[in-house]
């Protein structure tokens, strides 16, 4: 009980550091063929760089319309979050990657086409960032020159921004295997692999069940469809969990590894505890292993 007691805490802790993170001001525009993205709102939040999953860089979402940092407290995939938006619907946006030691990466999206332009240092662009803190980011990415597409037009970007950065998900550290959370979701691995049904119902929390459950097909299609849809969220070959934290005595994210087309890959998996069993809520693949 001591763990679960000292979980709670943290994500008590961890929750109104959250909610204390503002957005802030951005200015500037990105310019190309496409049109402009005017820069005016900026919101950053923590996330593992796919590159090298078991590090984390922080995303900046650049609009030109309010986002509300709550949306992304306790998040396990706020890249995922920030990309669906209700407010972003049929509006363009960039986001902006920057990593511990400063370099940036972009992606300017144009929703009505689903045009992105992305570049990073090696392509010309550059960062220079005044402040970057567990709770704080400021600086400017910019073009000196404009910067090429692969077919042919050329675009810029001069954007300046700066905004409180809400943390990433954390909590008390869980031992390698992951502790019960992680003996449970290698229960449920092992019925994905001999396709137990009634295995990968236990593993599945209420609401996620219901998505794999259904009255209107026999038992071999519902398990069927479990199989390969499980498969395809969670790196299920050669697996093993390596660790996680415990977020709270009923919610716990496990670091899992595994193979998928032939490399190692980290996905983290969120499980809840309900009536006593924990169960798989979400994962999120977080990258390539190197």
């Amino acid at each position: 009980m001591k763990s679960f007691a000292t979980a709670t805490a943290v994500a008590i802790c961890m929750v109104a550091a959250a909610l204390r993170a503002r957005a802030g001001p951005a200015a500037g525009a990105v310019k190309s063929a496409s049109g402009t993205i005017a820069a005016r709102h900026a919101v950053a939040y923590v996330v593992r760089d796919a590159r090298n999953p078991r590090a984390s860089r922080v995303e900046v979402l650049v609009t030109d319309v309010p986002v509300d940092t709550a949306t992304f407290v306790g998040d396990l995939d706020p890249h995922l979050t920030a990309i669906n938006l209700d407010v972003l619907r049929n509006r363009d946006y960039l986001l902006l990657w920057v990593a511990a030691d400063g370099a940036a990466t972009m992606n300017a999206t144009y929703s009505k086409t689903m045009t992105q332009y992305l570049n990073d240092a090696s392509g010309g662009l550059k960062a220079e960032i005044t402040r970057h803190t567990a709770t704080r980011i400021e600086g400017r990415v910019f073009s000196p020159a404009p910067l090429k597409t692969m077919d042919g037009p050329a675009y810029t970007i001069d954007v300046t921004f700066a905004a409180d950065v809400v943390p990433a998900l954390s909590g008390t550290a869980l031992p390698a295997g992951g502790g019960e959370p992680g003996t449970a979701l290698t229960a449920l691995l092992a019925a994905i692999e001999t396709k137990d049904w009634n295995g990968i119902k236990a593993g599945l929390s209420p609401n996620k069940l219901p998505a794999f459950d259904k009255d209107y097909n026999t038992p071999a299609e519902n398990l069927a469809t479990a199989v390969d849809t499980l498969n395809a969220w969670l790196p299920t070959a050669r697996a093993r969990v390596t660790g996680g934290f415990l977020v709270s005595d009923s919610d716990a994210v496990l670091e899992l590894e595994g193979e998928r087309f032939g490399s190692r890959v980290l996905a983290l998996v969120r499980m809840t505890r309900t009536g006593g069993a924990w169960q798989y809520e979400k994962s999120l693949n977080a990258g390539t292993l190197r």
